[in-house]
């Protein structure tokens, strides 16, 4: 018998499209339940329990043992695995007694997420399967772990991202100029290298810099040249238009103790798109399917090409899709319910 999998509320269904909902809309395709608890703060839904599909739910504003008690009701004698990425959550997951308790290792607490560090340990210690989304990561849960920690890195949407394979014209600024774009696209966020950007536009002055995305704990975005541009967030399913009007895709993380673990979704939906991927050496990315940069490195670079070719970088994507990291994951949760 196929789970259900609850997740808590921890992040807006609709504002970063990120592993959770991306693992979640996956695995109700392979004929799990999945119910995703959505704070819904913007009051996008107006139904407490909204199906997505006949397989997916938003709980929206209601809370995680609400969503249990509901799901219990609905799917009744029906397998229930609590889902979760953010460890202080490890008490009230604890307290509604799942079936399985998944801990879902996507950052490492340190950083931005030193207050996460406290309740690590617990959360890595008292579940019944632990994943990880970056080797760094894994390393780290090993330490804690009552049993194997089973690397699940992220992956991407290649159905909707290989919509940025062939461009699709934007009649604005600055695409509408003649020159090539480098461009960003997600969390406009204090682990970007910001120093770096701004050598890279005040020296590539005949590219244009377009970043895509919201802000994360920070209140604004000052950008030092005029070939800089902030577009602010877009929808999830405008990213592929904007991306094919890409020349470089840009990952300029800052390299410090929580990007070490950091495996990039952009990593692999750039990829999909098949274009040039400039970035920081960044542990989890092979460095052969990128062009590294660094403020050493300027003046004097042009980007130039990787030495994986564009075939190779769409068949890269291709075969890390969210369906095959479902598909791994529902066989680690049905080994467990069968052999414990």
């Amino acid at each position: 018998m196929k789970p259900i999998i609850i997740y808590p509320p921890t992040i807006e269904w609709d504002y970063l499209y990120q592993r959770p909902q991306q693992l979640l809309k996956a695995l109700s395709q392979l004929g799990c339940a999945c119910v995703f608890c959505n704070p819904n703060v913007h009051k996008y839904y107006s139904s407490k329990f909204y199906y997505l599909s006949d397989n997916l739910v938003l709980a929206n504003t209601r809370s995680f043992r609400e969503a249990v008690e509901w799901a219990r009701t609905i799917y009744p004698c029906t397998p229930l695995v609590a889902y979760f990425t953010y460890p202080p959550h490890i008490k009230q997951v604890q307290e509604t007694k799942p079936d399985i308790v998944l801990f879902d290792s996507v950052d490492e607490p340190s950083n931005e997420f030193a207050s996460w560090l406290p309740y690590y340990s617990k959360a890595v210690e008292l579940a019944d399967i632990i994943t990880a989304s970056a080797n760094f990561l894994a390393n780290r849960a090993q330490h804690y772990a009552r049993s194997e920690v089973h690397l699940l890195p992220n992956a991407c949407d290649y159905t909707h991202f290989q919509a940025a394979q062939v461009q699709q014209p934007i009649h604005c600024k600055p695409f509408s100029t003649s020159k090539p774009v480098i461009g960003y696209i997600g969390a406009i966020a204090p682990w970007l290298d910001w120093s770096l950007i701004n050598v890279m536009a005040h020296y590539l002055t005949n590219f244009e810099f377009v970043f895509i995305g919201p802000l994360i704990l920070q209140n604004g975005i000052s950008l030092a040249s005029k070939n800089m541009h902030y577009l602010g967030p877009m929808n999830y399913a405008d990213l592929p238009r904007y991306m094919s009007n890409f020349n470089y895709c840009l990952i300029p993380f800052k390299l410090t103790p929580m990007t070490q673990g950091v495996n990039p979704i952009k990593f692999w939906e750039y990829l999909a798109s098949g274009k040039q991927i400039l970035s920081t050496k960044l542990p989890e990315i092979p460095v052969e399917s990128v062009i590294p940069i660094s403020e050493e490195m300027f003046p004097g670079f042009l980007p130039g090409a990787a030495k994986m070719n564009r075939d190779a970088r769409i068949n890269m994507a291709r075969d890390n899709s969210w369906t095959k990291r479902a598909i791994e994951l529902l066989e680690i949760i049905q080994s467990k319910l069968e052999h414990g």
